[in-house]
C-alpha cells in the first residue's frame, strides 16, 4: 500500500470512529440510560451522574483522534520517523493513560456514592486494562519512533 492509501484509510477510520463516538455519546448512552430508568425507577438518581461521567470519559478520546489524524498526515508525507510524530503519539498515549485513570477513579467515586454496582466496577476494570494496553503500545511506538528519528538524522548527516 502506498503512503497516500494508508493516510486515506486512517482518515476514514478516524472519521468513522468519531461519528460512532458522537452517536454513542449523544444517542446510545442517553437512550440506554433512559430505558434503564424506565424499567428500574430506583436508578433515576443515577442517570445524570452516569451521563456526565460517560461524556467526561469520552471527550479525551476525540483528542486522541486528532493526534491520529496528524500521524496520518505524516504517513502521507513520508515523515513518520520524526520527533514531531513521536511527540504526537506520546501525547496520545498520555491522554489514554489519564483517561483510563479517570475512568477507574470515576467508577470508584460512583460506587462510593452508591450510584454504581460492584459488577459494573469489575467489568470496567477490563476496559481500563484494555485502555492501559493501548496507551502502553502507543508509548512504546513513540519511544522507537524517537530512536528511529535520531538514526535518520545521523543517516541524513552522513549523506
Amino acid at each position: 500500500m502506498t503512503s497516500k492509501t494508508l493516510c486515506a484509510l486512517m482518515r476514514i477510520a478516524v472519521i468513522a470512529v468519531a461519528l460512532c463516538g458522537i452517536a454513542i455519546g449523544t444517542w446510545v448512552i442517553p437512550s440506554l440510560g433512559s430505558a434503564i430508568v424506565a424499567a428500574n425507577p430506583e436508578f433515576a438518581d443515577w442517570y445524570f451522574s452516569w451521563l456526565v461521567f460517560a461524556w467526561a470519559v469520552g471527550l479525551p478520546c476525540f483528542a486522541v483522534l486528532l493526534f491520529v489524524w496528524k500521524v496520518a498526515l505524516a504517513i502521507k508525507q513520508d515523515t513518520v520517523f520524526t520527533l514531531q510524530t513521536a511527540k504526537w503519539i506520546k501525547a496520545g498515549s498520555i491522554i489514554v493513560f489519564c483517561d483510563a485513570g479517570l475512568f477507574f477513579i470515576g467508577n470508584i467515586a460512583l460506587l462510593l456514592m452508591n450510584k454504581n454496582h460492584m459488577g459494573i466496577l469489575f467489568v470496567s476494570l477490563l476496559a481500563d486494562i484494555l485502555a492501559l494496553s493501548f496507551g502502553l503500545l502507543a508509548a512504546v511506538l513513540s519511544r522507537y519512533i524517537t530512536k528511529a528519528a535520531a538514526l535518520q538524522e545521523v543517516n541524513d548527516a552522513m549523506i
